[in-house]
């Protein structure tokens, strides 16, 4: 293991993979505002980041001698204490998401209302991002950072807190670029209000060293705010 193997993760997080329908758009010329017409897809186009993520974290843990699926440290014997771990972080992951959410519009946009993430979507693709996209995505997510980074990190630094300070910051960093809106008051928002739930999520896996709990967590959450802000508006307007 060495630092050249943990640095190989990041590229998996940003903007190639979070502008490739916007590319497809502008090589194509199907619209004329293609990085606006891509933000609300971030549900469906996602999956080609967690392809892309899945796929290097195999050639990765490949080369350390172990399977992928050892990133996430699954026993059949605890599942559904996991389970119920998972539904009891939900509520506590959001005071920080929401504590940086309102923290960061605040500082940013003067107001604890900030621009809303996802966009209006036709009714087969809300359905994905409500049942298929937060599962995918929730665990290629935890076993990037929680499950990949954070450990090897606290290896190679030889602390905990400069691998915590870092990993978060490298995922805080990812929701800048998903979706990618050019636009820097957005960006430099998505930023900030993602930092303190980071923190929270690395510096809590470290100590419980169990990836479904927050896995399961990540993709309810996620799954909600579809549901909640995409499908649910397709039925009451």
């Amino acid at each position: 293991m060495a630092w050249s193997d943990t640095g190989a993760v990041f590229p998996c997080s940003f903007c190639y993979w979070s502008s490739s329908p916007c590319r497809w758009c502008l090589r194509t010329g199907s619209s004329p505002t293609p990085w606006h017409e891509a933000e609300p897809w971030l549900p469906v186009y996602g999956t080609l980041i967690d392809a892309g993520c899945l796929a290097l974290l195999w050639w990765l843990t490949r080369r350390e001698g172990i399977r992928l699926f050892d990133l996430v440290s699954f026993k059949r014997t605890r599942l559904v204490r996991d389970v119920l771990l998972g539904f009891a972080l939900i509520p506590v992951s959001l005071v920080f998401i929401l504590g940086g959410i309102y923290a960061a519009g605040w500082l940013l946009y003067g107001t604890l209302t900030p621009p809303y993430l996802f966009g209006t979507l036709p009714l087969p693709a809300a359905l994905y991002g409500v049942l298929v996209w937060p599962f995918i995505w929730g665990l290629t997510e935890q076993m990037t950072y929680n499950g990949y980074l954070v450990p090897r990190f606290k290896v190679l630094c030889r602390s905990t807190i400069p691998a915590i300070a870092i990993v978060a910051f490298a995922w805080s960093l990812q929701h800048v670029f998903m979706p990618l809106t050019l636009d820097p008051k957005f960006m430099a928002f998505r930023l900030l209000s993602s930092v303190p739930n980071t923190v929270f999520q690395t510096l809590l896996y470290l100590r419980l060293r169990r990836l479904i709990p927050f896995a399961i967590a990540h993709a309810m959450m996620d799954g909600a705010s579809v549901l909640i802000g995409v499908l649910l508006p397709l039925f009451t307007t």
